[in-house]
């Protein structure tokens, strides 16, 4: 019974990745019209998305209290309607201080949403369920814009696209409220920690660093996807078309990445693959240093492949790294960092390379990864049987 239960909350938790990503890439497609609306200017758009990063951070910080104090049912219904008001609320905004106001809503929402179903799954699926799931995200986050976009296209107005997402993200609501009985009957596959003590110390160097990955990651994802097309197309005098072609590349291969890799995670096990797909993006990162577009295109193909695995792989080892109790309330954070690295370390590098010039991108995130392979060194340091982390 438990068995079917599983197989029918993973259904959910497929619609549910899928619905999550919908709204994160659709505010760059929509905010042309949007800004006539609100007559706003191109750079007012970066209020919403600090602030959605820090309210989802924030609510990701919190996600481990509330698993003390809530079923993941609760966490995941209440969370979802916080998401679908908030979306609803973009597109029934009279004026712009609506609009940011309905930003915190779906911030908290989101934040609680993907803590609460990354630390869920990475507790009672495998290593291939969790990236198979992240890749459903990547198709939710290129069916938002897409569409969006074809909302737009129709001659309809910009709040009607989000209308629609609010409505699949009420489905979403409907379906959590009906499966609540279910949450608890999947078996848990992460195993206890080696040590009793692993479980009662939340902060210690070892889930410091692991927290402090994310970023970096998020930083490393974001900033290639946002900023180097404009290297491409500012610094390499290369066209827009061929230049937004493989930024297409690139995010397509990053959500490919996650289903081919979900294949063999099982096998390899969570930290092989985190360690060669880091040395993959590395290898990826150091062929942009070139102008050529053969190592353009190759570059970003294997940066974009080589990401893939490594924000779901860390995200399903930390139960099995720290145990199932410390570990939902690490996944949370893990989560809220994540978020950080996205609304500030992404603009900030925007910062740095309009100061130093665009040829800086590639140097910084190379520096990034590098930083990411060697403290996951320390990280991945065997368990004492003394029931402390790691020694870094």
């Amino acid at each position: 019974m438990a068995l079917h239960k599983a197989s029918f909350i993973l259904i959910i938790l497929y619609l549910g990745f899928v619905s999550l990503g919908l709204p994160d890439q659709t505010l760059g497609v929509a905010w042309p019209f949007m800004r006539q609306t609100f007559d706003q200017p191109l750079d007012a758009a970066g209020l919403p998305v600090l602030l959605l990063s820090l309210l989802t951070a924030l609510s990701g910080f919190s996600t481990g209290f509330l698993r003390r104090h809530l079923s993941i049912a609760t966490i995941l219904t209440i969370s979802a309607a916080l998401t679908a008001s908030g979306l609803l609320g973009y597109a029934l905004s009279p004026h712009w201080g609506f609009l940011i106001a309905c930003t915190i809503p779906l911030g908290l929402g989101a934040g609680a949403i993907d803590a609460s179903l990354n630390s869920y799954v990475a507790e009672h699926y495998p290593s291939r369920q969790m990236n198979w799931l992240h890749g459903c995200w990547g198709i939710g986050a290129a069916l938002g814009p897409a569409l969006m976009t074809a909302v737009i296209t129709q001659g309809l107005q910009w709040s009607w696209g989000y209308v629609l997402i609010a409505g699949i993200q009420f489905s979403l609501v409907l379906l959590f409220l009906l499966s609540r009985s279910c949450w608890d009957g999947a078996p848990v596959t992460a195993p206890a920690p080696v040590a009793h003590n692993a479980q009662t110390q939340l902060w210690t160097p070892a889930s410091v660093l692991s927290v402090g990955l994310f970023p970096l990651y998020t930083m490393v994802e974001g900033s290639l996807g946002l900023w180097f097309y404009s290297v491409m197309v500012d610094g390499l005098a290369l066209s827009p078309g061929f230049a937004g072609t493989l930024i297409v590349l690139y995010w397509g291969m990053l959500t490919l990445g996650r289903f081919g890799i979900g294949l063999v995670s099982d096998y390899f096990g969570n930290r092989r693959i985190i360690v060669a797909s880091l040395t993959g993006a590395l290898i990826g990162l150091l062929l942009l240093l070139g102008s050529a577009p053969w190592m353009l295109a190759v570059g970003l193909s294997l940066t974009g492949l080589s990401l893939a695995a490594i924000y779901p792989s860390m995200m399903h080892e930390t139960p099995r790294r720290f145990g199932v109790q410390r570990g939902a309330a690490i996944t949370g954070f893990q989560a809220g960092a994540a978020a950080l690295g996205v609304g500030l370390l992404v603009p900030l590098v925007g910062i740095i390379i309009a100061a130093t010039g665009l040829h800086g991108l590639i140097p910084l995130l190379i520096a990034a990864t590098l930083l990411m392979l060697l403290r996951l060194k320390g990280l991945n340091r065997p368990m004492v049987i003394t029931g402390h982390d790691p020694v870094l």
